[in-house]
């Protein structure tokens, strides 16, 4: 209808839709939905996604090429990092009721040195779960937090595309907030930023070494990490800049 109306069609895709939206005991019609996905690629004229690897996987899977746009999912603002105290915690943040994937064994040595708190979600593994909270509220509960564990776990198969693609809010609060994430191997959209900022711990959570939870007692480590939050603030946050290129690419949607 709005093809018809001559209007221009910009795409947001934050899930990638086919894998999403239908069960896992409907996944056999996943194919159907891929052509929809085609036929709605085809139409549009930019696409915007939160994971740059999520969108290549699908305009590479449906062969179609757009303008095309990676938007996190950025912070909307950050907290002063200045002396903050961190607790002997570890957070789990979210509104989302998904399974925590993590090793029994690493996670009875981090409950040895940690309390497990919730945020705004119901968490099996957490010693203490708090409610739903107002967004400055919860950054400034977030920053006094020693980590934020990302380990969750929406389907069966631990590999589920919309899982290992996705790029959630709670990281980037987590890292405004100037908190170290601990992260799940797997996830391969929020290790390459975790990586490349080294703002946090990458593991194998759920086949972890002996030697995983040296990080618990490493000082010095958790200094760096806390310097890099620092200096890798902007890339975190929402911002000017960002909204620049946001408008610039709708702009040269519509002039297209």
């Amino acid at each position: 209808f709005a093809r018809k109306m001559g209007k221009k069609i910009i795409y947001d895709l934050h899930e990638i839709m086919p894998e999403q939206f239908l069960p896992e005991r409907l996944s056999f019609l996943n194919p159907v939905l891929w052509k929809v996905l085609k036929t709605q690629l085809s139409l549009v004229d930019g696409v915007i996604s939160v994971s740059e690897e999520a969108l290549r996987m699908m305009l590479e899977k449906t062969g179609i090429d757009k303008p095309k746009l990676c938007l996190p999912n950025y912070a909307t603002g950050g907290v002063s990092f200045g002396n903050c105290v961190k607790n002997s915690e570890i957070a789990v943040v979210g509104g989302t009721h998904r399974k925590i994937s993590i090793d029994s064994n690493l996670l009875n040595e981090i409950k040895r040195n940690f309390k497990l708190i919730s945020i705004g979600t119901t968490c099996n593994i957490a010693d203490e779960e708090l409610p739903f909270m107002d967004y400055r509220l919860m950054m400034e509960r977030i920053s006094k937090v020693k980590f934020t564990l990302l380990a969750f776990q929406s389907r069966t198969d631990p590999q589920y595309v919309n899982d290992i693609y996705s790029l959630p809010n709670k990281l980037y609060d987590s890292l405004a907030a100037g908190t170290p994430v601990i992260l799940d191997s797997r996830f391969v959209s929020m290790k390459r930023i975790v990586e490349d900022t080294q703002t946090g711990v990458v593991l194998d959570l759920v086949e972890p070494s002996k030697r995983s939870s040296s990080f618990l007692n490493d000082s010095e480590a958790y200094d760096l990490y806390l310097d890099n939050l620092r200096s890798n603030y902007d890339e975190f946050v929402w911002d000017s800049s960002k909204e620049d290129i946001f408008l610039d690419f709708v702009s040269n949607v519509l002039k297209s």
